[in-house]
């Protein structure tokens, strides 16, 4: 379930950030904001990439020689619970991190430089 609201963050914030941005870009009224979207959008997207990509960097050596199918039941530990927890939700959680983190870093980025007038 976590995995199916991770993928349709993903497909919302890429939908919505390309609309913003290609309505910002295409009418006058809009064409003050269209620093801010293309930069929000672009940060945003860096963001979620880095984050998943670090998130999967921290989780790969826990991954490696896992099996699935067969075996006897074993007990299951504080840290294996957790492992699992990080698994199943840390995509999500990261996910909306990387792109909160993205957007601001963005919005920081376009403020400087419509202040210095670029």
């Amino acid at each position: 379930m976590a995995y199916i609201l991770t993928l349709s963050e993903v497909a919302l914030f890429t939908l919505i950030g390309a609309a913003i941005t290609l309505a910002s870009a295409l009418r006058a009224s809009l064409r003050f904001f269209f620093a801010f979207a293309w930069r929000l959008w672009l940060w945003g997207t860096i963001g979620l990439i880095v984050g998943n990509l670090a998130l999967f960097g921290a989780l790969s050596p826990f991954l490696v020689g896992i099996g699935i199918a067969g075996g006897s039941a074993v007990p299951i530990s504080a840290r294996d619970f957790l492992l699992t927890q990080l698994i199943l939700f840390g995509p999500l959680l990261v996910t909306s991190l990387g792109i909160l983190i993205g957007c601001l870093y963005g919005w920081r980025r376009a403020q400087g430089r419509a202040h210095s007038g670029v």
